[in-house]
């Protein structure tokens, strides 16, 4: 059965209290598998989980990622060894552990290095610095190159009702879907979410049309189809109402066969990038 974890990304939205408060009413609800990443605000969403949860360690499911490199002119993508091997370093410090169940390298092309990258993954294990190797991508042509040389455990993509795209390459690997609510639209919210822009294939006329047509409560749908093909599902929240709505939902039972016949009428849309 799926796991629900928590993705961290946006705890700090509403300041340093209203963010330690998520991660401690999220771990008296149950969840164990916290999701961060070095680059959440800075570094600040990793030293805020460090210092709320020190001292239970062992209770937790603790990943990170690593991969991006802040400059004095931003942000760059850096996946040569030499660099993640003092993100990991540095992200272990700030989370206050000496190792993480998981550890993805948060991107890539195939313009990098990637045997370099992957050598590195495959030493970090081996020393017990990381339990399991991940990928977080969007590109399926680095996908599948890390699924034939990388030693991968765990691949962790974009996954809703509305995205659907990783069901298109019959993968054989746990995947950890993130954004199952597609941005707040499969949601109760969902008409104050919509932006002209659409979403991923969908274009607004089509979500207009789509979204109220989904069962209610619609949260608790875009939960259920996400455990159907995810063995980790990681929505996110920026406050407390917003995860105390999402453990509402996740413990909701949908009706299987009108599941059923929402997945059945949704499309699995293409890759139009980075396919090859």
């Amino acid at each position: 059965m799926a796991e629900l974890g928590l993705g961290t990304m946006s705890i700090l939205k509403h300041g340093e209290a209203e963010g330690r408060r998520i991660l401690e009413a999220a771990y008296e609800a149950g969840i164990r598998h916290f999701d961060t990443a070095d680059v959440y605000d800075h570094f600040e969403v990793e030293r805020l989980v460090g210092s709320t949860f020190a001292g239970r360690r062992n209770d937790l499911f603790l990943t990170s990622k690593g991969g991006n490199e802040w400059t004095g002119d931003g942000m760059r993508w850096n996946p040569a060894p030499s660099y993640l091997e003092q993100a990991l370093h540095d992200s272990l410090e700030r989370l206050q552990t000496d190792y993480l169940d998981l550890y993805y390298v948060h991107g890539g092309t195939m313009e990098d290095d990637l045997d370099a990258t992957i050598d590195f993954m495959r030493r970090q294990k081996q020393a017990g610095v990381i339990r399991q190797i991940g990928l977080s991508s969007i590109r399926p042509n680095v996908i599948r190159y890390w699924l034939e040389h990388g030693e991968l455990d765990v691949l962790m993509t974009p996954y809703s009702l509305l995205d659907r795209r990783i069901e298109s390459l019959d993968l054989d690997i746990p995947i950890v879907g993130r954004g199952p609510l597609a941005k707040g639209l499969l949601t109760a919210e969902w008409s104050e979410r919509l932006s002209d822009k659409g979403f991923e294939a969908w274009d607004i006329s089509d979500l207009r049309q789509l979204l109220p047509t989904i069962p209610k409560p619609i949260q608790a749908y875009a939960l259920a189809a996400s455990k159907r093909t995810c063995a980790v599902v990681l929505p996110g929240a920026s406050s407390v109402n917003q995860l105390n709505d999402l453990m509402e939902a996740n413990q909701y039972e949908v009706d299987p066969h009108q599941l059923d016949d929402l997945l059945v009428r949704l499309p699995i849309h293409p890759y139009t990038k980075h396919a090859t």
